[in-house]
């Protein structure tokens, strides 16, 4: 065996053997120490190892639970519900094999997950002197060592502390605000169980099966199944490397022993190995979660964002997935409030990116329950990443848990945006959750815009009106929308009485975009316009959205039925080539009909119904309600294997009928054709990494029929691409 693969196989033995517990050992997992907080008000469950067909006895506050335990060494009780005591307990377990633990003193209270990125890790001693007055002898502190895994883990290497000034300046700064506030204000014992990594992605934290069934996550969870071994791609792809490692042995064994020289060892499928650390799917739930789960907690605090700014509405079904996942890990549906992500420059990003973002993020609250968000838009700085007054994100955390979880009669957010009304030359945004609606700075309300029928946002001039606002400005005299905050260094002064600021938003409906393609094409009567874009010839979207011209998809609303592309070519020389293709609708989801690159989830390889097809380009076979049509929509790499077998495809070239390779994002296509007449009608490749773009209308002449690697984006002055409806 060569060295690469002994040392692959020397790995792959040694990740078995993390975190190995004996099974005949009296233990509790590591989230059971002295100076705990167990939680009050709902069934706590206790859990651990022993000796197989042993009884396990567990006492703790009047209650004597036994268990028989498991063949595997497992076992679990579960504690009838727990008055608070801030008196401290014991906590007492033993096996009728003689052996014994104690856990010291054990208080009943209020317990909190406090987990993301580096906002959260970050500690209460980065700021100097904070942690002097930390003495509170009712608060614990248990901080998860920072640990990726491949595989979930059984055990983590921590314990629980007293908050005291030399604990609390190594934890995190806002779980510590949080819990402070918590303690004074509800004056019940706290336990804040820390589990966090700077700079880690959301979908580290997720568990693999959190990302099945939710259409725009599946390239993740597909990636993750395939390196579980038990799965068939994993025993599939190994079994063909050990047959081909093999070969390669034995015929290295001759060639050595007669002096010849010995080609490399096979390479090792490395795509059946979940490579990456903090910010790949699933490894931080593996190292620093499974193993706590399902310890009683009352919710979980969450501040992360600026590692997913880039994703928009993709970062809610990222959220969704933890949430499903956790919650029913847990077993139960807790409370989520979370901290949006401050004001941030981000080098010379779009200034709408991070805006889409926040918008991604109030839409959590909107549509998933039992969630919370913490606006800090006003103590934000747009020259650092890391806001350094992180009291402020504790304590509106702390207010949106005794508003919404322990029922206190206290304002827990800024104003929320509920109406818009349109006036004579003006809007009127009204706002719930707005008493004594004012501004931090005694100045008129700022980072408000309004566009009219240009679609054109102005800056507008805004007089609070009670618990609303009118906008108006001189170069919109009949505004249709508005939007605020929306820049990404935006820190606006509306506030209501509470003094917390109001999330960015964007609201308003604009009459019907031109349907450009009609003025070619009669068959484009009846569409409504979704996208309009200009695309350069060197688009890059491996890491964003597509900046639309028109985009629509957020206020078309109404059902759809059919899909329609008019694209444009204007060339170098000056003519004009344009294709208009209509089919049956391929997604209900009206955000997934535009360029599929990776944030947006859209992945299709399939046929279409009802192909209509309209030209100008020689040789383009027109066909209306044809059944010969098919899409390639890809934001990753392709192969030119035949993927659906088409009649008359080659796997020689690249054509009507490829097949996707790899992780996205990728080259990248987007792709209509023709499969009966052998034909692609409508081709846009190459914008999912560097380089220049492969667009076409019809068969390329040369090369690919798909124009893939050609580059043509070269001979283009102009090429517009319009997404249509009805």
């Amino acid at each position: 065996m060569g060295k690469r693969a002994f040392l692959l196989m020397l790995m792959l033995v040694a990740v078995v053997c993390v975190g190995f517990v004996s099974a005949g050992e009296l233990a509790l997992p590591t989230v059971f120490t002295d100076h705990m907080v167990m939680q009050c008000g709902q069934v706590v469950p206790v859990w651990g190892t022993a000796a197989p067909d042993a009884v396990v006895t567990v006492e703790f506050a009047g209650q004597r639970l036994s268990v028989a335990v498991g063949a595997d060494g497992g076992w679990m009780v579960h504690f009838a519900p727990l008055a608070v005591s801030a008196v401290p307990q014991k906590l007492i377990v033993s096996s009728s094999t003689g052996a014994c633990l104690e856990i010291e003193d054990v208080l009943v209270g209020e317990v909190w997950l406090c987990s993301g990125q580096s906002n959260m890790y970050w500690e209460l001693g980065k700021k100097k002197g904070a942690e002097r007055t930390a003495n509170h002898p009712l608060i614990r502190l248990y901080k998860t060592p920072r640990v990726y895994a491949e595989k979930p883990l059984k055990r983590i290497d921590g314990k629980w502390a007293v908050c005291t000034p030399s604990v609390a300046k190594e934890f995190s700064a806002v779980a510590y605000y949080f819990g402070r506030k918590l303690n004074k204000d509800l004056n019940v014992p706290i336990g804040l169980l820390q589990s966090s990594w700077g700079g880690s992605s959301i979908e580290a934290w997720i568990p693999m099966n959190g990302f099945k069934g939710i259409g725009s996550l599946t390239g993740i969870y597909e990636r993750v199944r395939k390196t579980v071994p038990s799965s068939p791609e994993y025993k599939k792809e190994f079994s063909a490397y050990l047959k081909r490692l093999e070969k390669w042995e034995t015929k290295s064994r001759v060639l050595f022993a007669k002096g010849e020289y010995i080609s490399e060892a096979p390479v090792f499928p490395g795509d059946i190995i979940l490579s990456g650390g903090h910010k790949t799917a699933t490894k931080l739930y593996n190292g620093m979660l499974h193993a706590h789960i399902p310890f009683a907690i009352r919710g979980v605090i969450w501040y992360q964002g600026e590692t997913n700014h880039k994703e928009g509405m993709l970062y809610t079904d990222k959220t969704r997935a933890q949430l499903n996942s956790w919650r029913r890990l847990w077993g139960y549906d807790f409370p989520y409030l979370f901290v949006q992500i401050a004001p941030f420059k981000y080098g010379g990003e779009r200034k709408e990116t991070l805006p889409e973002f926040w918008e991604a993020q109030a839409e959590i609250v909107k549509t998933i329950p039992k969630t919370g968000m913490a606006v800090i838009s006003d103590y934000g700085s747009p020259k650092t990443v890391h806001p350094p007054n992180k009291l402020v994100p504790g304590t509106r955390l702390a207010l949106l848990a005794e508003a919404n979880v322990y029922g206190m009669d206290v304002v827990s957010t800024g104003p929320v945006f509920n109406e818009l009304e349109t006036l004579d030359g003006a809007l009127r945004v009204h706002f719930d959750v707005a008493a004594g609606l004012t501004t931090r700075d005694e100045k008129p309300p700022d980072w408000f815009e309004i566009a009219g029928e240009d679609r054109i946002f102005r800056k507008a001039v805004a007089m609070i009106d009670g618990e609303a606002v009118i906008l108006t400005s001189e170069k919109v005299s009949t505004p249709f929308a508005v939007r605020f905050a929306w820049n990404k260094v935006a820190m606006p002064n509306l506030v209501n009485s509470a003094g917390i600021p109001p999330s960015a938003f964007r609201a308003g409906k604009f009459p019907p975009f031109k349907n450009v393609a009609l003025e070619s094409i009669p068959a484009a009567d009846g569409y409504r316009c979704v996208y309009r874009i200009d695309i350069p010839k060197n688009a890059d979207y491996s890491k964003a959205i597509p900046e639309y011209v028109v985009d629509d998809s957020r206020q078309e609303q109404g059902p759809f039925s059919r899909v329609a592309y008019f694209l444009e070519l204007e060339k170098n020389d000056g003519s004009r080539q344009y294709i208009f293709v209509s089919m049956d609708k391929f997604t209900d989801d009206i955000r997934k009909t535009g360029i599929p690159v990776a944030l947006s989830g859209a992945q299709f390889i399939r046929k279409v119904g009802r192909l209509t097809v309209r030209s100008n380009v020689p040789g383009v076979e027109q066909c209306t309600d044809s059944d010969g049509g098919n899409i390639e929509f890809l934001s990753g790499n392709y192969s030119t294997k035949n993927g659906s077998g088409l009649p008359n495809a080659s796997a020689e070239t690249f054509d009507f009928d490829d097949q996707p390779i790899g992780s996205a994002p990728g080259y990248g296509c987007m792709q209509i054709h023709n499969w009966k007449a052998g034909e692609t009608l409508l081709a846009i490749n190459h914008w999912g990494n560097k380089g220049v773009l492969d667009v076409g209308i019809g068969n390329a002449a040369v090369g690919n029929p798909d124009w893939t690697q050609s580059q043509s984006a070269k001979e283009c002055k102009r090429i517009q691409l319009t997404v249509l409806v009805k």
